[in-house]
């Protein structure tokens, strides 16, 4: 990705974010950038988003994901163009003007929110921002979904030795455990390689109920494009290597259509699961 791209945030804004990036808490967080590259919108796309807006004697209304438990509130986030406090019910303490949470509508150009209506509160709000997709940890393995071998007896210990060997065998892209289940991802390595090979390995530590799937990144791979990601995204709030997906999760301030296409033709189609802070409106 280029990051000369005209598509950067201010380093005010920058600086700004990294308070709200650590609400993300989903792998490894970078917020020393700025939006995005590709996050400008030229086509006014309209973003909701839920966010506390605060003003105080440094900086005027600021989006915030979240804010400090002091008194005065503290936060930072990016600016909002036009913000009128009569809109919405505000609190003031010690030259700190701010809002209860609240759902708000606006263009994002990729350093500013503009409303384009009135704010609601949060609890009050008709329609709420659609939630990211959740992955889903359950087995893959429908035999094992619908009953299959009981996990009595197994045990952490067990189940700590199956991940360890996993982890150090060719192709190794990642597991997770449902309930007793234990689930494994592995791409192909070559002659000999792969999930029926890996299982059949496995199954000198492990004889409980072992779902071995195929993948087409391993996990060093995924672990490379999140270095590589975290290097040329800029203002990146959150990323984490997911091994259901087997992809690498990426969440940004505003998920524009521009930066998915970007992510897609880099990395491969669904290779990043891109999600924002600011949802696009339909």
């Amino acid at each position: 990705m280029n990051r000369t791209s005209p598509l950067r945030t201010s380093a005010a804004t920058a600086a700004a974010l990294a308070t709200a990036a650590l609400a993300a808490g989903c792998g490894s967080e970078d917020a020393s950038g700025s939006a995005g590259d590709g996050s400008r919108d030229p086509a006014g796309q309209l973003y909701r988003v839920q966010a506390t807006v605060l003003a105080n004697d440094e900086h005027g209304p600021q989006l915030c994901r979240t804010m400090a438990e002091s008194m005065p509130p503290q936060c930072g986030g990016p600016d909002i163009v036009g913000w009128d406090w009569d809109d919405v019910r505000a609190h003031r303490a010690s030259g700190t003007t701010y809002t209860d949470p609240l759902v708000l509508v606006g263009t994002w150009d990729g350093e500013r929110f503009t409303p384009a209506e009135k704010p609601k509160p949060a609890d009050e709000a008709a329609e709420e921002p659609d939630a990211p997709d959740a992955a889903d940890f359950d087995t893959p393995c429908k035999e094992l979904k619908e009953g299959g071998k009981d996990a009595a007896g197994a045990g952490d210990a067990a189940s700590r030795r199956v991940l360890d060997k996993a982890q150090g065998m060719p192709g190794y892209a990642g597991a997770w455990l449902d309930g007793g289940i234990v689930n494994i991802r592995f791409a192909d390595a070559g002659e000999g390689g792969g999930p029926d090979a890996a299982e059949r390995k496995l199954r000198d530590v492990w004889d409980g109920p072992l779902c071995v799937v195929g993948a087409e990144h391993t996990e060093k791979e995924l672990a490379r494009v999140q270095r590589q990601v975290g290097k040329h995204v800029d203002g990146m709030l959150s990323s984490a290597v997911d091994p259901v997906r087997n992809a690498v999760a990426l969440e940004v301030v505003a998920a524009t259509p521009e930066l998915r296409r970007e992510l897609d033709r880099t990395y491969g189609e669904d290779t990043v699961r891109l999600t924002g802070w600011l949802q696009p409106v339909a």
